[in-house]
């Protein structure tokens, strides 16, 4: 029998935001409109459409939701307040190296999971080779390639449910 999904692994810029490199932004960030913030300078970051709606949806499939970040932990986590998102994440695993697996392996032993249990999802793939020899086999999908949004990316989930439950 397949391992179902426990948590899920999720990178920032590019994925829950548009914007590619957060900590390039000074805040503090003011809220622009619902979904818009902007920093010191006026650069407005999005979020990306559906992210709210897939992370209430997580948590009521008891799906853990944690962030995996290469970014300043400070701007990063500042972000992650302006656009009302901290209750979402059970930890943010956010550090200004691009050592994923490092932040990986840290996040499925302090929460206890075996590496079949994770998806990481990520724009980019740069990370995924040390992410199998650090932590294993966990299950990964391109963001904007695998899924093209949230919406597709609960239904890839859903499906990954309901076949390992069956």
């Amino acid at each position: 029998m397949v391992k179902c999904p426990k948590a899920v692994m999720l990178d920032l810029d590019g994925v829950v935001w548009d914007h590619k490199d957060i900590s390039s932004l000074i805040p503090p960030f003011k809220v622009v409109k619902d979904g818009v913030i902007s920093d010191r300078a006026g650069v407005e970051v999005r979020l990306r459409e559906g992210v709210k709606e897939f992370l209430s949806w997580a948590r009521e499939q008891g799906l853990i939701v944690v962030t995996v970040s290469w970014n300043d932990p400070e701007v990063a986590t500042e972000a992650i307040k302006s656009f009302g998102l901290q209750e979402y994440f059970m930890r943010n695993y956010i550090e200004p190296h691009p050592h994923k697996g490092v932040l990986i392996m840290r996040a499925v032993k302090e929460l206890g999971l075996e590496p079949e249990e994770v998806v990481y999802v990520d724009d980019r793939d740069i990370h995924l080779r040390e992410v199998r020899e650090l932590v294993g086999n966990v299950t990964f999908i391109k963001f904007g390639k695998g899924v093209k949004d949230f919406n597709e990316l609960i239904k890839v989930l859903r499906e990954m449910l309901r076949t390992c439950r069956d």
